[in-house]
């Protein structure tokens, strides 16, 4: 090998992780251009309706709903409408710049836990994110924005582990604002906070705080206060179906049901879903396990967000994309269990495909596989967590924080 040879080879291992963003942050651009001119049948029947809608009322349009997403997203929508882009393409830009800020965000998570001396493990996390199939499509093809609040959840996880703790509510709030799904999520924080002890209830107030605070614009063009609350409690009850294409157990099992079935079931499923949540967050509280442990605290994310999905009625395909994310950040940090990650990610592939590209895949047949999967984290999650007891004063192992303190 010559010295030029020598040299060009020093230089790419010294600077691999610089280099590896670089190409990556490139890759993710070519990875979503075939899909700019993709119209799905959401942005046919709903999204470019909504933007024709917003863009010929103006800004006192926000004085009524249009849509139903939350009111940030359709002043976000109308604040795009005043720039020269397609509809189209304005939505699909808005939630590609958030991809690159979801894939930041779980590279800072990795930088954060990884001692903050090496930049490989970080810049692959943010690589495998940014790359994910199931997060190009949701922004790329879709032209959806889940990519958004799930952003503001990998942040709000940053900031607990680095023990932000206004800062991490903050951004539950934001998350909350743009997506009712956060909620998937609120459990974990609930059991992270009878376990250490180190926030406060107040501070989950910060959450409904800041979704009002992001909503105050449309009330000065004479939006009712109600309508913040309204708008996610209607969208609880949209579809009137058990199962909307996420492959839960009702898909195994209520698949064929009549809409007069969902009024009856709907409550059951809610008091499934607060039950086995309920249970575990009493045996947390009761044993005093201890959660602030970064492991421990993604792997709890990871099974909260997984059991609302499984039990909750009325789940799309699309709600599992909070599930994949922490999957493949819990995967790339801690080096294990990357066939869950990978499984998870094919499952929700299959729904993406069903839906814009009618495949036919069964849905029956994906439920089995995903209720096996959810299974095997539920028993990895009793076996590593809770079998396993802690530091019953919620000692942080990481930090070194003594029990009982709270943070701002």
């Amino acid at each position: 090998m010559t010295k030029v040879e020598n040299t060009i080879f020093d230089f790419i291992k010294k600077h691999l992780s610089v280099i590896l963003f670089l190409a990556v942050t490139a890759l993710g651009i070519l990875m979503r251009v075939p899909g700019l001119d993709f119209e799905s049948v959401d942005y046919q029947a709903f999204l470019n309706p909504w933007w024709d809608t917003i863009r010929a009322n103006g800004a006192n349009g926000l004085s009524q709903q249009v849509g139903n997403y939350n009111i940030p997203y359709q002043i976000l929508t109308y604040l795009l409408t005043l720039l020269p882009f397609k509809a189209l393409h304005a939505y699909k830009f808005v939630s590609i710049i958030f991809d690159y800020a979801l894939a930041i965000s779980a590279g800072l998570i990795a930088f954060e836990l990884t001692g903050r001396k090496k930049l490989f493990v970080p810049v692959l996390t943010y690589s495998i994110v940014l790359c994910s199939l199931a997060v190009v499509f949701n922004s790329a093809f879709w032209a959806q924005c889940d990519s958004i609040y799930v952003s503001f959840i990998l942040l709000a996880i940053y900031f607990c582990m680095r023990n932000k703790n206004i800062l991490c509510f903050v951004m539950l709030g934001l998350s909350l604002a743009f997506k009712l799904q956060v909620v998937f999520i609120i459990p974990a924080f609930l059991y992270y906070y009878v376990s250490t002890r180190k926030i406060s209830f107040l501070h989950f107030l910060i959450i409904p705080a800041v979704d009002i605070l992001l909503c105050a614009p449309a009330l000065l063009f004479g939006r009712s206060f109600a309508d913040i609350f309204l708008i996610y409690f209607q969208q609880t009850d949209y579809g009137h179906a058990i199962t909307m294409n996420y492959p839960n157990i009702y898909a195994l099992l209520c698949q064929d049901s009549a809409e007069g079935d969902y009024y009856l079931l709907k409550p059951l499923t809610i008091f499934l879903t607060f039950s086995v949540l309920g249970v575990v967050l009493a045996v947390v509280f009761k044993k005093g396990y201890d959660l602030s442990d970064p492991e421990k605290f993604l792997l709890t994310s990871i099974w909260t967000s997984f059991t609302c999905l499984m039990f909750l009625s009325s789940m799309h395909e699309r709600y599992s994309y909070l599930l994949d994310v922490l999957l493949i950040v819990y995967a790339v940090i801690f080096k294990k269990r990357f066939f869950v990650a990978a499984a998870a990610n094919l499952i929700s592939l299959r729904g993406y495909g069903n839906f814009m590209f009618s495949g036919a895949i069964d849905l029956r047949l994906t439920a089995v596989f995903n209720i096996g999967l959810y299974a095997y984290i539920t028993w990895i999650y009793l076996r590593d967590i809770l079998a396993s007891g802690g530091t019953k004063d919620g000692e942080n192992k990481i930090k070194g924080e003594k029990p009982g303190k709270v943070r701002a």
